[in-house]
C-alpha cells in the first residue's frame, strides 16, 4: 500500500471560442449554454472528486461508504486531509474484508486544484475467501418447528459463495426475528462464528441456536368502551394457552380495524410481564364517532353522479349498524337502507335486511324498481364470500316501444365472490371472480318462473413493459317466455364496463317496431329496429396499460367485444380505443375514447373510476 502526500499541481481549464455569433437566436442559446456550463463547473468544483478503480463494483461502493474522508468539503485544510488518509487503512480493510477480500492492496493518492481536492484509489483485491462449510443447527423446543425450516432451505449463503459478512449478519438476524415473532423469547446463540483461513482462502460458518421453550398466550386484557365484551371477544382468533404468534395478533388488529367500530385498535404482547413461559396480551380499542355523514361525487355509466350517505356504526352494544345511501345521475337514481347484524363470527358472518329503490332510464329501456330483502353472508376458510339472499321485487318497466309492464317477483339467490390483489391502487397482479345463481319460481308467488346465472371475472398481470387486464362476463337465463322478463332481469351490453364505443346498455337483441313482417319503405331498415335486451350475455375485453415512470399517469389500449342474445347465436359487436388513467388513492380514474367497429358510429367518450378488481 502507498499513501503519498498531497501534490499541489493545478489543473488548467481552457475555454476557446472559434466563431462569432451573429443571429438573435444563436446569442440567447449561447448564453444559456454558457450559463449551464458555468453552473455545472461550479457544482463540480464544490464537491471532491473521489475515483476508485479496480475490483468489483460492490467492493468499490463499499469502500466509498466506509471512507470518512469522502465526507469532507472542499474547504478542508491540507493537514486534515493527509491525517484522514493515513487513518483510512482500517476503513478500507474493514470494507474489503466485509466482502471476502482479505488480501487487498491499494494505492491512494490525493490531488488538488485551485477549486477542490480529489482522491484516486487503485485497488488490487486478490483472490476472495470462499465459504467451504455452512453449519446451521437449532436446539431446544424449536428444533422441530417448521417456522425455522427456511433457515435450512434458503439461508442466503451457499457453499462456494464468496464470503460476505453482510449476508452472514442478515442470516443471524433472521434467527432472532423468527424466534421473537413466534414466541421463543429466551432464544440465544450457543455459537455464531466465522472462521477464516486466509492462507487457504476458506471460511467456515457455524450458527448454533438454542430456542429454549416456546411461550404461550397468558391473560388477555381487553380495554374498550362502547360494545359488549362478549361481542368483542367473538373476534378473537386465539385464546389463553395457545402458542404465541405475532401473525395472530396482527390479524386480530386488522379485524378490529376493518370492523369500522374503532378509530384505533392495538393488540400487543406485554413483554415486561413474561412469567412461567406465558405472555399477557393487551388489547386497547378506541371507538370511532358513532354517526357519520358523507357527500361525494362519482361517475357511472359515463354520467356524473352525486352520492349522499349516512351511517350509524353501532346502534347498540351488540354491534348492529344502519346505513342509508343515495346516488343520483341523469341515467340512474338509487336509494337503499340496510340494517346489519353481526353473527357468531362478526368479522366473517353477518345478516342484512334492506330495502331499495332504483330508477334507470337508458336508450333502450325505462325501469322503476322497489326491492325488499334479506341476506346472510359469510367468508369461507378459502376466502370466498358466500351470500344467500331472498328478495321481493316490484318493478314497472318499459322496453323500447313495448307497453309498460308491472312485475312482482320473489327471487332467492346464491352468490360467491372473491378478490385477490397486491393491495395497490394500481395492482400489478390479482384477480376477482363473481358467480351468482338466482331464480323466481312461480310456485312461491312470482308472476312467472325463470332461472339465471351471471358470472364476471377479471385478471391483472404486470410486466416490466406494462400491464395486461382481461375481463369477461357471462349470463344465461332459462324461461318459457323472454317477453315477460322485466328490464332489470334482461341482459344488455355496451358502456364503460362492457363494450366501449357503444352507449350504456345500448346493445342486445332487437325487434322490428312495425311488426315482424315489416320490410320498408324506410331508406335504412335498421331504423325500424329497437334493442329489447336478451336472456343471454357474453362480453370479453383485453387492455394493455403503460405507466409512465415516476408518475401516476397511465396510457391504455383496449379491445372489447360481445353482446346480449336470446339464444346461443350472438351478434358480436366490437369496440376499440385508447385511454388515459390517473391513479388516485381510491383507484384509477379512467378516460377512454372508443370507436364502434361494427356500426357507423362516431367516436365515444367513456369516463369511469374505482378499483380495477
Amino acid at each position: 500500500m502507498k499513501i503519498p502526500a498531497l501534490r499541489s499541481s493545478p489543473i488548467l481549464f481552457v475555454h476557446s471560442i472559434y466563431s462569432h455569433l451573429y443571429s438573435g437566436l444563436a446569442l440567447p442559446l449561447w448564453l444559456g449554454a454558457s450559463l449551464l456550463l458555468a453552473v455545472c463547473g461550479a457544482r463540480a468544483a464544490d464537491e471532491p472528486d473521489i475515483e476508485i478503480t479496480g475490483g468489483t463494483k460492490a467492493l468499490r461502493e463499499n469502500i466509498r461508504l466506509h471512507l470518512s474522508l469522502v465526507e469532507e468539503s472542499c474547504k478542508t485544510p491540507l493537514w486534515r486531509l493527509n491525517s484522514l488518509l493515513s487513518d483510512s487503512d482500517a476503513e478500507v480493510t474493514a470494507a474489503s474484508r466485509a466482502l471476502g477480500f482479505y488480501e487487498l492492496e491499494y494505492d491512494a493518492k490525493l490531488v488538488r486544484n485551485k477549486d477542490c481536492w480529489g482522491l484516486n484509489i487503485q485497488l488490487t483485491p486478490g483472490d476472495p475467501v470462499l465459504v467451504t462449510e455452512l453449519r446451521i443447527e437449532i436446539l431446544g423446543e424449536g428444533s422441530q418447528d417448521a417456522i425455522f425450516k427456511p433457515l435450512y432451505d434458503k439461508p442466503g449463503i451457499k457453499v462456494g459463495n464468496r464470503l460476505n459478512h453482510g449476508r452472514y449478519e442478515t442470516l443471524k438476524a433472521r434467527f432472532s426475528s423468527l424466534a421473537s415473532l413466534h414466541g421463543y423469547f429466551d432464544a440465544e446463540f450457543v455459537q455464531s462464528q466465522v472462521s477464516v483461513n486466509v492462507a487457504e482462502k476458506s471460511a467456515v460458518i457455524a450458527l448454533v441456536y438454542d430456542t429454549g421453550k416456546r411461550y404461550r398466550i397468558g391473560d388477555i386484557n381487553l380495554k374498550h368502551g362502547i360494545l359488549d365484551e362478549d361481542f368483542l371477544r367473538r373476534y378473537y382468533n386465539f385464546k389463553s394457552g395457545d402458542y404465541y404468534d405475532t401473525d395472530d395478533l396482527l390479524e386480530l388488529k386488522n379485524l378490529y380495524n376493518a370492523s369500522n367500530y374503532f378509530a384505533v385498535a392495538s393488540v400487543a404482547p406485554d413483554l415486561q410481564a413474561l412469567n412461567d413461559h406465558q405472555v399477557p396480551i393487551n388489547i386497547e380499542l378506541e371507538e370511532r364517532k358513532r354517526r357519520a355523514y358523507s357527500v361525494g361525487a362519482g361517475v357511472e355509466a359515463d354520467e356524473p353522479r352525486i352520492l349522499l350517505g349516512f351511517e350509524d356504526r353501532y346502534l347498540n352494544r351488540r354491534g348492529h349498524r344502519f346505513n342509508a345511501d343515495l346516488a343520483v345521475s341523469d341515467i340512474k337514481k338509487t336509494a337503499q337502507a340496510t340494517y346489519t347484524i353481526p353473527m357468531r363470527r362478526p368479522a366473517y358472518e353477518f345478516l342484512r335486511f334492506y330495502t331499495g329503490y332504483l330508477e334507470e332510464e337508458t336508450v333502450t329501456s325505462l325501469s322503476e324498481k322497489y326491492t325488499y330483502g334479506s341476506s346472510y353472508s359469510y367468508y369461507q376458510d378459502n376466502k370466498w364470500l358466500q351470500t344467500y339472499a331472498l328478495d321481493y321485487i316490484q318493478e314497472e318497466s318499459t322496453i323500447g316501444r313495448m307497453l309498460p309492464q308491472r312485475t312482482n317477483l320473489i327471487i332467492p339467490s346464491l352468490s360467491f365472490l372473491r378478490t385477490q390483489t397486491d393491495g395497490s391502487p394500481y395492482p400489478l397482479s390479482g384477480w376477482s371472480a363473481l358467480g351468482r345463481i338466482s331464480g323466481s319460481p312461480e310456485s312461491i308467488g312470482s308472476d312467472f318462473s325463470f332461472a339465471q346465472f351471471y358470472g364476471r371475472a377479471k385478471y391483472v398481470k404486470g410486466f416490466s413493459f406494462g400491464r395486461l387486464l382481461l375481463r369477461a362476463e357471462l349470463g344465461i337465463t332459462e324461461t318459457d317466455n323472454v317477453d315477460q322478463l322485466p328490464a332489470s332481469v334482461r341482459f344488455f351490453a355496451g358502456g364503460d364496463s362492457s363494450v366501449r364505443g357503444y352507449e350504456y346498455k345500448s346493445l342486445g337483441p332487437t325487434r322490428n317496431i312495425y311488426g315482424p313482417d315489416f320490410v320498408g319503405p324506410l331508406e335504412d331498415p335498421r331504423a325500424a329496429e329497437e334493442v329489447i335486451g336478451g336472456n343471454n350475455l357474453l362480453v370479453t375485453s383485453i387492455e394493455y396499460d403503460y405507466r409512465f415512470e415516476d408518475s401516476n399517469w397511465v396510457a391504455a389500449l383496449f379491445y372489447d367485444q360481445g353482446n346480449a342474445a336470446d339464444d346461443t347465436h350472438i351478434d358480436v359487436k366490437r369496440g376499440a380505443g385508447v385511454g388515459v388513467r390517473w391513479i388516485s388513492p381510491i383507484g384509477p380514474i379512467r378516460i377512454d375514447v372508443a370507436k364502434a367497429l361494427d356500426d357507423e358510429k362516431s367516436w365515444m367518450w367513456h369516463i369511469s373510476m374505482g378499483p380495477d378488481l
